[in-house]
């Protein structure tokens, strides 16, 4: 197996990072924070990663895929399909979809079987259980909890990680009859998928998940068969713009905080109080998980007042939530935030 970089602003390869062990690999998923590349070989029911800091490569060798979920490896075939989600847990769905499995990232892999997946009942016959028509393909994530899986066969499944339901969005149309989808990844904006084919190499293509219609990217040299896609990015489904952030405790404490601009690529963000109660306050930043990345005071003394958070440099790009608590330590609102990197 050889490693490419992928700049998913161009679609475009550049330069061999290094051969590793095992000819043949059937999923892979990158996880920004512990800069590792997650990866199951096609023959073996394993989970595997490079730490591509020093570009060795690991083996998680007590425990496997099939043994955690308790099905059949024949029946079922390899673990081809994977993604690292925003809560920092990396994800894949075996080909049957009976099991969603999930593997820990941070410390020693550990690999755990959420249970099978359901059907939407509006997906009628679309059943995402269909080895025959929904295997393969490769899986995304999104900024809101959910997965998006796009088969070998360009169908949409759209996967609730929290209540396993899973909707049938439709197939992806635009692309040609003999494309297959192999690899999906989310572009650097957020807002396309990028898929790549292993039978079909004359471009690759750009989704808008919006429609799910796919167009030409717009790479026209060194392409290949490619089987699959990773990367860090994160599908971002929330609207970008000036956003309102709407204080409701109580009818006569209607208020609004302006938050701009969002998403946020500079680092720094201003929360603009009109006629707020006077007070001390807390402004929080948090993870999509709940965690705190910033903290601090606020002391709003009069009707229009802007204080400035200067996200840390650390920060990953992805979703995030603003977080407003009174001097009672009680919230009293909360709204999304975007952090975009170049």
């Amino acid at each position: 197996m050889s490693l490419r970089k992928l700049d998913t602003r161009t679609g475009e390869f550049s330069g061999i990072l290094r051969n590793v062990q095992d000819s043949s690999v059937a999923a892979i998923a990158y996880d920004r924070k512990t800069n590792r590349l997650y990866y199951t070989p096609m023959n073996i029911d394993q989970l595997h990663y490079i730490d591509l800091s020093t570009m060795e490569t690991f083996a998680v060798s007590d425990q496997f895929f099939s043994k955690a979920g308790k099905y059949d490896l024949k029946n079922t075939g390899p673990v081809n399909r994977m993604v690292i989600a925003p809560d920092e847990f990396g994800y894949t769905i075996t080909n049957d979809g009976n099991h969603l499995i999930r593997f820990s990232t941070n410390g020693s892999p550990v690999i755990t079987d959420l249970g099978d997946l359901m059907d939407d009942p509006q997906n009628k016959e679309m059943t995402i259980h269909s080895i025959c028509t929904n295997s393969g393909g490769d899986l995304v994530a999104d900024d809101n909890g959910h997965l998006y899986l796009i088969t070998g066969s360009n169908k949409v499944f759209k996967v609730d990680i929290a209540t396993k339901m899973t909707s049938y969005l439709g197939t992806v149309s635009g692309l040609p009859q003999k494309f297959t989808t192999s690899g999906v990844a989310v572009s650097e904006n957020g807002r396309q998928l990028i898929v790549t084919s292993t039978v079909y190499t004359d471009t690759y293509f750009l989704i808008d998940p919006d429609t799910w219609n796919a167009m030409p990217s717009p790479t026209t040299h060194d392409l290949f068969e490619c089987a699959d896609l990773a990367n860090s990015n994160v599908l971002y489904t929330n609207t970008p713009g000036y956003s309102n952030l709407i204080i409701s405790k109580s009818g006569e404490n209607l208020k609004k905080i302006k938050i701009y601009p969002n998403p946020v690529m500079d680092d720094i963000v201003s929360l603009q109080f009109n006629e707020m109660q006077p007070g001390n306050y807390t402004i929080q930043l948090a993870d999509v998980v709940g965690r705190i990345v910033i903290q601090q005071n606020a002391t709003i003394i009069g009707n229009t007042q802007t204080e400035i958070i200067h996200i840390p440099p650390g920060a990953m790009q992805g979703f995030y939530y603003i977080r407003i608590l009174d001097e009672k330590n009680s919230e009293v609102g909360t709204q999304k935030l975007v952090v975009e990197r170049w």
